[in-house]
């Protein structure tokens, strides 16, 4: 299926009912590509879709491939994780990349328009947002004021201002242009270093508000063996600092 920037491959043939696109890339701790695997990978979504594109490329700004731990090369591409509820359909879409800057806004309305051709409706960008000292919360950005209400009464943090910059707020800004309903939710991040507790408050947000049955065991022990690294490089530079060796032969 060629879109114009993109060209999108269905695995199968499917319709959403009252369906919802959750986007989840790279980004501030990557909070939002977190959330959005773990959730597939927790409730084991079937792949049901995938888009390749000029504007994906590497991390690292450079053309060029992935390689899996079996040695097997592929190009970065976006893919399409459907899970078939029983009042809502969801997408979750996820990827390693974003477009390049000067692609985005065309990559997101073409992907706007292949979620529309299949039944989508609403649309949600989940991602990290910096926190300065304040408790970890989600907050929110939302397409309408409608919208902005009801996660208001949802118990979400409105957010008081700035900017959201990538894919993250614009899939969700050109939804709503199209007169879709659609917000950002953003889980507080402490650093810009992968932050799966934050990735953990997008996990309970998207479960809460469309009734997944996602078990959180497995992302705590992601959690604590990060926490237990960090205290090990904690403990190296202090080691450093008072001039003794780290390890010993």
């Amino acid at each position: 299926m060629e879109l114009g920037v993109l060209e999108v491959i269905k695995h199968r043939d499917f319709k959403l009912k009252d369906g919802v696109l959750i986007q989840g890339l790279p980004g501030i701790g990557l909070v939002g590509k977190i959330a959005v695997d773990y959730i597939v990978s927790e409730l084991k979504l079937e792949r049901v879709a995938e888009a390749h594109s000029e504007a994906f490329l590497l991390p690292m700004g450079n053309a060029g491939v992935l390689i899996d731990n079996k040695g097997i090369i592929r190009l970065p591409h976006y893919s399409f994780y459907l899970h078939k509820g029983e009042k809502r359909d969801l997408i979750f879409l996820t990827s390693e990349v974003q477009p390049v800057s000067w692609l985005q806004h065309k990559v997101a309305e073409e992907v706007l328009d292949f979620f529309q051709s299949v039944g989508g409706v609403e649309v949600v960008g989940v991602c990290g947002t910096t926190s300065r000292g304040e408790k970890r919360a989600v907050y929110y950005a939302a397409g309408s004021h409608d919208v902005a209400e009801w996660l208001d009464k949802m118990g979400f943090k409105r957010s008081g201002g700035g900017t959201i910059t990538g894919a993250c707020g614009l899939l969700p800004a050109l939804a709503a242009k199209r007169g879709l309903r659609a917000y950002v939710l953003m889980g507080t991040a402490v650093s810009s270093e992968p932050d799966p507790e934050g990735g953990r408050l997008i996990v309970e947000a998207v479960s809460r508000l469309f009734d997944l049955k996602v078990d959180l065991r497995n992302l705590d022990k992601v959690i604590e063996e990060l926490r237990r690294m960090q205290r090990e490089v904690e403990r190296y530079k202090e080691i450093r600092e008072e001039g003794r060796p780290g390890y010993y032969v």
